[in-house]
């Protein structure tokens, strides 16, 4: 129900402006658990902590299920950005589990696995919002979604192999934490050091893009919500579709090029976006969109992957996370301010953040071989 959910912030009476602020609640949040994620992912190994926070992470779809009146909405915001604890240890289990010269292929397998259900399920969310209502069609897309995530983190749980065993464990503390990543930075290639500044300019680029793109679909361009869906199941279909052969792309033109080309797609989804008048010029805007995900995912993944050893590779991804969502998080709350000025001044601003992020990755020099 993620496409929908700042439609279902503002339908509980939430000011645009602390809509905002709730996702920068919830980035802040997800980025201090993330320094600790990295750490444990480390010095602990990762199946442990990815079981038992991926249940928390989809159990707290249920709680926005029993919020009635909006300041509540924090409770399942910071539950569910807690959650990411797990996300470093994750992100290592798959880069430690794919050879370097498979993480393409490997990193596309894994977004075509997770990118089907959201070929059909933004629609069917639509559906729920245009019979039920926004609050209550909402509540029963949480419901849903919570009992999914459930079954899948169980299953996943009884199937995950550890792929880092630590003979001897350490203790971990947050100050500690922030040390190991200071270290693993300091111990980082400058690639990698050109890749994390290409994530956090996308990632305030995002921050000023995607939060309010359902409430202006639909209040501003009158969209119903199921046309709404039908966009996003759209991009995901095209995603879907394009997966396995940008996986190949990559292998053709080398990780730099794939990844500038798939970068290129981001402002241009955002210009045919801020151009739109209805569902027509939308299809573009989702098609482009669909194109940069299928792209991204096989080509920075693998970068993130390939730049970093073994050893620092659990605090490096927390460190992929964490800093862009230190960063984003006041850009998150300007753009409740700048939705509640001009609806669509939010999306004009994030274009030339995307172009810098483009041109960051024109200055990386990819190895050889990592």
């Amino acid at each position: 129900m993620n496409p929908f959910q700042s439609l279902y912030f503002y339908a509980l009476g939430t000011p645009l402006a602390f809509i905002g602020l709730m996702v920068a609640v919830s980035s802040v949040t997800t980025a201090l658990a993330y320094v600790v994620g990295g750490a444990i992912a480390d010095a602990y190994g990762r199946k442990r902590i990815i079981t038992v926070f991926s249940v928390v992470a989809a159990t707290s779809s249920f709680l926005y299920v029993f919020v009635f009146s909006w300041p509540w909405l924090f409770l399942p915001i910071i539950i569910g950005a807690l959650s990411g604890i797990y996300s470093p240890a994750f992100q290592a289990t798959i880069n430690d589990s794919i050879e370097p010269d498979l993480r393409p292929v490997g990193f596309a397998s894994f977004t075509l696995l997770t990118s089907i259900p959201s070929v059909f399920m933004p629609y069917f969310g639509g559906l729920l919002v245009s019979r039920f209502g926004d609050v209550v069609g909402l509540k029963i897309g949480f419901f849903i979604s919570g009992l999914l995530g459930v079954i899948a983190t169980t299953w996943r749980a009884r199937n995950l192999q550890e792929t880092h065993v630590v003979e001897k464990r350490g203790r971990v503390d947050v100050l500690s934490s922030f040390r190991g990543m200071r270290d693993a930075y300091r111990a980082a290639s400058e690639p990698a050091k050109k890749l994390l500044l290409f994530t956090l300019l996308s990632s305030v680029a995002t921050a000023l893009s995607t939060i309010f793109i359902s409430i202006y679909v639909i209040n501003s361009l009158k969209l119903s919500p199921p046309e709404y869906g039908i966009l996003i199941g759209l991009s995901s279909s095209v995603t879907v579709l394009l997966i396995m052969p940008a996986a190949g792309l990559v292998r053709r033109l080398g990780l730099k090029k794939a990844a500038i080309l798939a970068a290129l797609f981001s402002p241009l989804s955002m210009l045919a976006f801020v151009s739109a008048v209805g569902m027509t010029d939308l299809i573009a805007w989702s098609v482009t969109g669909g194109i940069s995900g299928a792209l991204l995912s096989p080509s920075i993944q693998t970068l993130q992957g390939n730049l970093t050893s073994k050893e620092i590779r659990g605090r490096w991804m927390s460190m992929y996370a964490l800093v862009p969502l230190l960063v984003s998080a006041p850009f998150q709350v300007l753009s409740g301010v700048l939705y509640s000025l001009s609806p669509a001044l939010t999306f004009v601003l994030s274009i030339p953040f995307y172009a810098a992020a483009v041109y960051v990755l024109t200055l990386i020099k990819i190895p050889s071989r990592s």
